[in-house]
């Protein structure tokens, strides 16, 4: 028969083996979130220099910052959502989203440029790895689905959407503009409201000349232009543009309307 005194003694045993494992595994953690924080703040260098201006600096980042175990290409290893707080990785509303799986010689960034309400993991996957979906808000009336899906390396944009979540209503973040061949014009229709604007992205090369001339019955939808790489504003709240291209790369025609509901039409020519 085991003696009281010997049960007690193993028993006090046990809390501290079990004590000394809770201990490991929380420095296990601490150290896992220090590590992916400074991998953070050498891939995103913007980022970096921020919070080391901001008061507390990278220990108040990291006290701050939210980690989440996520087994992606289910291996049993876990990979990591990470998601920094404060203005350095926030806008008004949605946050930078970052994504790291672990190797040999540390973590390894697998999304970037994604940025929203948090992340959600879905049941269909890419190249072994599952494809997750990015909430945002757009708007006060609106809200951005961007599904990412990997594709051998990391996470790309597969698609995105605008949904309104009051009406259900939504329609794709944006449409690419395309010129039948041989043509220099092309002309598009679409519906625009108050909550769900329009984005139109055109490829063009710099010193080509572009007219915009838009056409709706109702007086509130208008346009604005934009270059895609360093966000030139070009024209803004008007119906009708010509001018000379400063850049090579994609524009950005941002249809938006104060209506509850109006449709338009878009002429581009570029020469």
């Amino acid at each position: 028969m085991i003696s009281k005194s010997l049960t007690a003694s193993a028993m006090v045993c046990v809390i501290s083996v079990l004590g000394l494992a809770i201990e490991a595994r929380s420095q296990s953690k601490k150290e896992v979130r220090s590590k992916l924080l400074k991998q953070v703040l050498a891939d995103d260098p913007d980022v970096r220099e921020c919070v080391e201006k901001e008061e507390g600096g990278t220990r108040a980042a990291e006290e701050n910052m939210t980690v989440e175990e996520v087994d992606l290409n289910r291996d049993g290893v876990s990979e990591y959502e990470v998601e920094l707080s404060g203005p350095c990785a926030c806008g008004m509303v949605n946050c930078t989203i970052y994504l790291y799986r672990q190797t040999a010689s540390g973590y390894e960034l697998i999304l970037e440029d994604a940025a929203g309400l948090g992340l959600e993991l879905l049941r269909t996957s890419s190249n072994g790895y599952t494809d997750v979906r990015v909430d945002a808000r757009d708007s006060a009336a609106a809200q951005s689905q961007t599904i990412y899906k990997f594709d051998g390396k990391r996470y790309r944009e597969a698609s995105s959407r605008l949904v309104n979540p009051q009406t259900g209503e939504s329609k794709p973040a944006s449409r690419r503009v395309q010129f039948k061949r041989g043509a220099s014009s092309t002309t598009l229709q679409g519906r625009v409201s108050i909550a769900m604007p329009d984005t139109l992205i055109v490829g063009a090369r710099a010193g080509q000349v572009m007219t915009l001339q838009l056409t709706s019955a109702s007086r509130s939808v208008r346009f604005m232009l934009m270059t895609a790489r360093t966000t030139m504003s070009l024209a803004d709240n008007t119906r009708s543009w010509t001018g000379t291209l400063p850049e090579t790369g994609d524009y950005l025609i941002l249809v938006d309307s104060d209506a509850k509901s109006a449709t338009y039409s878009m002429t581009i020519t570029i020469k």
